[in-house]
């Protein structure tokens, strides 16, 4: 959150996507408690199958 913070005040238009491990996305971000956290702090995802290095979802 620090990070996202300083880097709206110096570069207001980038955006700061927080990368994750596919099966963490899955198994823990699918939580409801989670999904309103992520909501609440408006935090972007991008869901990475790290084994292939591919990305699988860019979540706004």
């Amino acid at each position: 959150m620090l990070y996202r913070n300083l880097i709206s005040l110096t570069e207001p238009e980038y955006q700061i996507y927080l990368a994750i491990k596919d099966s963490i996305y899955e198994n823990f971000f699918q939580r409801e408690s989670i999904q309103a956290i992520v909501k609440i702090n408006q935090l972007l995802l991008l869901v990475v199958e790290m084994e292939k290095e591919k990305i699988l979802q860019w979540i706004d």
